[in-house]
């Protein structure tokens, strides 16, 4: 199982070690759904803690679903790419109310994004560092 559809409202898979979840355009996240894609990465994930790229173009959270969602235990970073101000502010929002566990950025390229989300972290910079 690469690729999931949650409710109709996003599709998640893993690619190279990195989670895409892509919310549809303007999908509004209830409780519900956002239940259905934790589970969904909980499944993809298979235990590990991956890195993961949220699009978020026009996407609005029910208040529920914003307390629910993102969970760190099967996320070790976050980025949301969004194409808007719209979307800047309501990730800008959101980055000051969450506290997830993991590091979480905005961006607006999402080769920056994957670049970000590639970058070595934690254990893994500490083993680079011992090879050079």
């Amino acid at each position: 199982m690469n690729k999931v559809d949650i409710k109709g409202k996003a599709t998640l898979e893993v690619s190279e070690g990195l989670l895409y979840l892509r919310w549809k355009r303007g999908a509004y996240i209830g409780i519900d759904v956002a239940r259905a894609a934790l589970a969904a990465i909980s499944t993809l994930c298979q235990g590990a803690r991956l890195p993961m790229l949220v699009e978020i173009q026009g996407v609005t959270h029910s208040a529920a679903a914003r307390k629910l969602f993102p969970d760190p235990a099967n996320i070790s970073r976050m980025a949301l790419l969004g194409d808007s101000p719209r979307d800047r502010v309501i990730a800008m929002l959101r980055l000051s109310l969450v506290r997830a566990g993991f590091p979480i950025k905005y961006f607006t390229s999402r080769d920056q994004a994957i670049t970000w989300l590639n970058e070595p972290t934690g254990e893994q910079a500490d083993k680079m560092l011992d090879r050079t």
